[in-house]
């Protein structure tokens, strides 16, 4: 048995050398095999492009595997190489030298970084300069900026020439600018000055003009017509003589208003009371017309008169909408207003009868009156009944109005009024 094992490794052995040299063999017959001139072609490129072509593994291994590995191998070396391209480009556009050939030392990767690290270096420099460049254009910017708003405070900028001061030329600019700004300067104060005159004279102007409206109004305001302007030859004149007339007017009415008050007759200060059946209203009018001073009289009573009628119906009227539960209604009391005035105005008219009057001559020549009216309410309330009778817009609200006490004490005052 053991002599048997012993033979059956000796066989092995023989075979696997045998084995061997058929495979070396081979190996040398096909050195000219097109996978061979694939390798050889791959390694040259290698070697040209700076690399170090990757060795077989071993003897035995796969030639097919070996150029697989070969064609990875030169396919990075030409991306490397291409990327160097670019950069060498990148910085011969900006003016800086690619490395040299000596300095060609590094392996290609370490290259690629020695030349990226350069070029970021030119692109640092570069980027430095041109934002110098843009911070000096912005304080020269600045420095002009400054120098206008110091000139614009009326201030000369602070630069210092003091080594081209000795230059004749610039002696001479200097002086020109310097007697251009103080030409500049004299003209700037005459034409303030003459603006200030300007204004002072439009505010003197326009005081004037309002002190003779002032006395104007005084004068119309006494009744009288200002004289004329076209009488005088300046503003001033007009003035003085206006408020000469002021001053007259007002010793006038001062006279005046002595003589009215001397003429003023007793039932005048001290008018009968009105009752709840007849009001009384009196009135002054004055004129240099005798009718027309009594007109006036007239009038001014009618005047009193209407206060008086409008604020006795308002309160009757109040007091019959809240007896009828109706004072929040809002069209009634609009029609109520309406009817209140059409009464009013009716009075004016007619129903009212002169109840005293007495006439003067006054100092100046013109004609007082004071007259008492008297005027029957209950006509006022037989007029009110009536448009309320009539009105249509109300009609709901009548029935209510007339079941109260305040309407039936109108309509009592009415009756005895009527002789009923």
């Amino acid at each position: 048995m053991i002599l048997n094992k012993f033979l059956k490794s000796i066989s092995i052995i023989v075979c696997t050398i045998l084995i061997s040299v058929s495979s070396v063999s081979i190996s040398y017959a096909n050195d000219h095999s097109p996978r061979w001139e694939k390798i050889n072609e791959l390694k040259k490129e290698i070697i040209d492009l700076g690399g170090k072509p990757e060795k077989r593994k071993h003897i035995l291994s796969s030639l097919s595997k070996w150029i697989e590995k070969l064609e990875v191998q030169l396919e990075k070396l030409k991306k490397i190489d291409a990327i160097k391209g670019e950069i060498k480009k990148e910085l011969e556009a900006l003016g800086e030298k690619p490395l040299s050939e000596e300095a060609k030392e590094l392996e290609a990767d370490e290259e690629i970084i020695a030349l990226r690290k350069l070029l970021e270096d030119v692109k640092a420099k570069k980027k430095e300069a041109e934002e110098k460049k843009k911070k000096d254009a912005k304080i020269a910017v600045a420095i002009e900026m400054l120098k206008d708003e110091i000139a614009s405070l009326g201030e000369e900028p602070i630069i210092d020439t003091s080594d081209i001061d000795s230059d004749e030329t610039i002696k001479a600019l200097k002086k020109q600018i310097a007697d251009i700004k103080k030409q500049k300067k004299e003209k700037k104060a005459e034409a303030k000055k003459k603006q200030e005159e300007k204004a002072k004279a439009e505010e003197k102007k326009q005081t004037r003009l309002k002190a003779i409206e002032g006395v104007k109004k005084e004068i119309l305001f006494m009744g009288e017509t200002p004289m004329s302007e076209y009488e005088f030859t300046s503003e001033d004149e007009y003035i003085a003589a206006l408020r000469k007339q002021v001053e007259e007017l007002k010793k006038l009415k001062e006279e005046e208003e002595f003589k009215i008050n001397a003429e003023i007759p007793d039932w005048y200060q001290s008018p009968p009371a009105s009752s709840e059946t007849v009001l009384y209203s009196r009135g002054n009018g004055i004129s240099a017309d005798l009718d027309n001073s009594e007109q006036r009289a007239i009038e001014n009573a009618l005047i009193k008169l209407a206060q008086q009628l409008n604020n006795r119906i308002n309160r009757k009227v109040n007091i019959m909408a809240k007896e009828a539960g109706v004072d929040g209604d809002l069209v009634l009391k609009r029609e109520t207003e309406r009817i209140t005035s059409i009464v009013i105005k009716d009075a004016s008219i007619k129903g009212y009868k002169v109840y005293k009057t007495k006439m003067a001559l006054l100092a100046n020549g013109k004609y007082t009156t004071f007259i008492m009216i008297e005027y029957p309410v209950s006509l006022a309330y037989k007029n009110f009944i009536t448009e309320i009778d009539t009105n249509v817009t109300v009609k709901a609200q009548v029935n209510k109005l007339k079941n109260t006490e305040a309407f039936k004490e109108l309509e009592q005052y009415v009756a005895e009024f009527s002789g009923a």
